[in-house]
């Protein structure tokens, strides 16, 4: 698998992204030679999309609709402006698509456009403050991996060491598959099995993980480390940063249950409070 072709979706209320987000997004897509499609919407100005409002309301609540959609307009044009600075400093060719949406948008836009790129870059936490974050649709409906980019961390750089998370299963395999355009361009990947935390049955040995990342010549060290607690999600991403990784690559646990998504212990841990850019393909 190549990546030539990344979505960038972008939120412009209440707030919008910093630039540094912008600045990951750009410096990913350079790494990876790859063309940016950015989506940027903002809210609906026709009140007849606005959210219905039952009962008695304390703030007058047409006009603190308009305000949002004034601020949300504002933050799509500035948006679209750094944009237009920021990207060429990486030599990066974007696509902007500025829409027009709801405070309870359905992810569907996102999930549908991501399933014609090769990856899907959101930033984390998504200033969506009505709705439900679309990480988990897109990151489950749309077939394609994601990156998460911490809205409030150090912004991506570079990709010269990456932590991957292993344990034999398909979700972990997926992801080290997925993720393999990235691991190239990488001066260390340390593949990482927490001991402890569960056994996946596997018939694979460690000398088969070895063949693997050396079929594609990946410069890698292997490490199993003893879970420091009891919550996995968190001991990755401090065992990451504590390695100075630019980058975490792992599997992402989850499943759709009437509408609302299961997720898995790492996963969850994962999308609340990523500490560093984070790979995930389910």
């Amino acid at each position: 698998m190549s990546i030539r072709h990344a979505l960038l979706s972008l939120q412009t209320f209440p707030d919008a992204v910093p630039d540094r987000v912008l600045e990951s997004a750009c410096a990913l897509a350079q790494l990876l030679s790859a063309g940016l499609t950015v989506q940027l919407p903002q809210l609906d100005s026709d009140r007849s999309t606005w959210p219905p409002v039952m009962g008695a309301f304390p703030l007058d609540f047409p006009n603190l609709m308009q305000e949002l959609v004034t601020k949300s307009e504002a933050n799509a044009s500035a948006t679209a402006e750094s944009l237009a600075r920021i990207a060429p400093n990486y030599g990066v060719n974007t696509d902007v698509r500025r829409l027009l949406t709801t405070a309870y948008a359905a992810p569907a836009p996102v999930t549908d456009l991501a399933r014609l790129h090769d990856l899907t870059i959101l930033p984390v936490p998504e200033a969506d403050g009505f709705g439900p974050s679309c990480v988990q649709a897109v990151l489950f409906g749309s077939g394609r991996p994601v990156v998460l980019l911490p809205s409030q961390r150090r912004r991506l750089q570079a990709l010269e060491r990456i932590t991957v998370a292993w344990d034999y299963s398909r979700e972990a395999a997926r992801a080290l598959a997925d993720a393999l355009p990235l691991l190239k361009r990488a001066r260390e990947v340390h593949v990482v099995t927490v001991l402890g935390e569960k056994h996946v049955k596997t018939h694979a040995t460690r000398g088969d993980l070895e063949k693997f990342l050396t079929a594609h010549a990946l410069r890698y060290s292997l490490h199993n480390v003893a879970l420091d607690g009891d919550d996995i999600g968190p001991f990755l991403m401090d065992h990451a940063v504590a390695a100075d990784a630019n980058l975490l690559v792992m599997g992402a646990f989850g499943h759709s249950r009437l509408r609302e998504f299961v997720l898995g212990g790492a996963t969850r841990a994962v999308l609340h409070d990523p500490l560093l850019p984070v790979f995930l393909s389910h």
